[in-house]
């Protein structure tokens, strides 16, 4: 069985999420090619494995895309909502499309082409239902995680000075208010009690974010607020030292819908606040691994406040999440099954 994998992420497993989970799966099924047009790329070719372009590439992409699907089994896109250069090119095998992201618009012909549509929140599946997309064709499957490389280690809490770590950092300065640094900031500035600590990613394009941020605090002179730099080989190690991880978004599509540091923090049993406009604050609702907070500062202390009131048991709760909902091996079976009623 041939999966080629069609992304538009920057190739970077190491740093980011989707690129990760693609990753993952190409080593399980059967050592898949990897192709994206991205933004964030110029050129990338590592072996047989992974091919990665520039869309200002788009006519030699046209001749290059139909090749490599002439020569698979599967087409497995896994990006945004309708990723225009496949919705061009691709279409003579049959198409599994993973949402990861709820940016871009919904291309109605492009959907009827997908033979199977993978959601990572139930909030997407509410949008494709109310875009009359097929339900049949509709699966969630959460993105998983290897659970034994991440662990709960106790240690006394910090209710007078609480840790909350964001781990989410995005790579350019135009992503950084829908993601919700500049919130997380004004929070900060107004709960000088509250410590945030951003862990920012060394991107290989060159991200334009962490100057922007850097500029700010060294203007505002805030001593609660401390920006972590480069690759964190241990990140269990790294969300075991916080009381919280938080993912502020201010918009739908401020970042990844089902985000890493998120599934990864509930695996260290480090509860999540989030806001109630990222797609995933349902879940969080739902199973009680967190806290919600509508967006403004006061509203976040009171979150804050209401996680530690009863941090054991929204500790234990994100546990019993991350082992029953994103086991990688459970990924890997829901995804084995869509592609051999596929083949």
């Amino acid at each position: 069985m041939k999966v080629t994998y069609w992304a538009t992420s920057c190739l970077e497993p190491r740093i980011e999420a989707i690129s990760k989970e693609i990753f993952d799966l190409a080593a399980k099924f059967s050592d898949g090619l990897i192709f994206s047009v991205s933004p964030h790329l110029s050129v990338k070719l590592s072996g047989r494995r992974c091919m990665g372009f520039h869309p200002s590439f788009d006519p030699l992409l046209r001749l290059i895309i139909p090749l490599i699907e002439h020569r698979t089994d599967i087409n497995h896109i896994y990006s945004e909502v309708s990723p225009w250069i496949y919705f061009k090119t691709l279409g003579k095998k049959p198409i599994v499309l993973t949402i990861a992201s709820e940016k871009g618009d919904l291309i109605p012909e492009f959907i009827d082409r997908c033979d199977v549509i993978v959601i990572q929140t139930e909030g997407m599946r509410e949008r494709l239902k109310d875009c009359d997309v097929d339900s049949r064709k509709v699966r969630l499957i959460y993105p998983g995680i290897n659970l034994s490389a991440f662990s709960r280690k106790q240690r006394p809490i910090n209710f007078t000075r609480p840790k909350v770590l964001f781990a989410t950092y995005p790579r350019t300065a135009e992503e950084l208010e829908a993601r919700g640094v500049f919130f997380l900031i004004e929070v900060a500035n107004q709960y000088p009690e509250i410590e945030f600590h951003m862990v920012s990613r060394p991107w290989r394009s060159k991200g334009t974010g962490l100057s922007v941020v850097k500029e700010i605090l060294d203007r505002k002179q805030l001593a609660n607020v401390f920006v972590i730099e480069g690759i964190q080989k241990a990140m269990a190690e790294l969300y075991n030292q916080y009381d919280f991880t938080v993912i502020p978004y201010l918009t739908i599509d401020g970042g990844k819908e089902c985000p890493r540091s998120l599934i990864e923090s509930l695996a260290c049993g480090v509860p999540i606040l989030i806001s109630d406009v990222a797609p995933f604050s349902s879940f969080v609702a739902e199973y009680d691994c967190g806290c919600i907070f509508s967006l403004n500062p006061s509203n976040f202390a009171f979150a804050l406040e209401a996680g530690l009131k009863k941090y054991k048991q929204i500790s234990d709760k994100a546990l019993q999440c991350a082992h029953f909902y994103f086991d990688l091996e459970k990924t890997y079976r829901q995804y084995d099954r869509i592609y051999s009623r596929l083949v």
